[in-house]
Formats: C-alpha cells, structure tokens, sequence
C-alpha cells in the first residue's frame, strides 16, 4: 500500500514539474533591444508558427512602441493585433483594430501607404460584420 502511495505522489510530482517547466518555456524572450524590425516581425511570426498567440502580440506590441512611428510598420502591427483578436475568438477587438487600420488611410499621406493592410483589413471586417 506505502509503494502504491509512493509512486502516485512521485507521478503526481513528476506531472506537476513538467507541467511548470513547459509554461515557462512557451513565454517568449524579450526582443533584443537593437534589433531590428524586420527581426521582430520574424520573431512575432515564429510565435504565431509556434500557435503561441499571446507570444506573437507581444512581438508586435514592441514592433509598434519602437518602429510605430513608421506607417508601414505600424499598420504592420496594428493589423496582425486585430488578425490575432480574431483567432482567439475576440471579434469587438479585432473588428475595432480592423478599423483603425482602415482609418489610417484617411490621413493625408494616406495614399502613399502600401494598401495591402487597408484590403486585408476591409475583407476581414467585411467577414466579421456581415459586410454592413
């Protein structure tokens, strides 16, 4: 009976260490303070590949505090923010971020920006609102 209770305590102890060790790998490293933003777009993307939503957010989170004040990144950002509220299911975050990519293009310098972002986020927004 004592080996019994041994061994379920060694397993439940086992699984719990494993279990604490894999949550703290999935968080991701913070980005390096010099790097650039093509490299946080690619670490945000290897977080996504990885299905590690939050991790990816976080990414572009930093890629829009350090670059945003570059249209192409911020939109960059700012899209994959929304596009990642609509695959955890937050479609109020993700049609409102839809939406400030889009107004964005209302700015005077609107027309310069690569329109890719505005048609991503029309079609998105159009998906989740039923095209109203």
């Amino acid at each position: 009976m004592n080996r019994r209770i041994f061994r379920a305590f060694a397993l439940i102890t086992l699984a719990l260490l494993v279990s604490i060790f894999a949550s703290c790998a999935s968080s991701p490293p913070p980005a390096p303070p010099d790097a650039s933003a093509q490299k946080i777009i690619q670490l945000a993307q290897e977080r996504y590949d990885a299905y590690d939503l939050n991790g990816a957010q976080y990414y572009y989170q930093v890629l829009l505090e350090r670059y945003g004040s570059d249209p192409e990144y911020m939109l960059n950002a700012k899209y994959e923010m929304a596009f990642i509220e609509y695959k955890k299911g937050n479609t109020e975050k993700a049609i409102a971020g839809f939406k400030e990519v889009i107004a964005r293009y209302d700015a005077p310098d609107g027309q310069t920006l690569s329109q890719t972002w505005k048609v991503l986020s029309e079609k998105l927004l159009a998906k989740l609102t039923g095209g109203k």
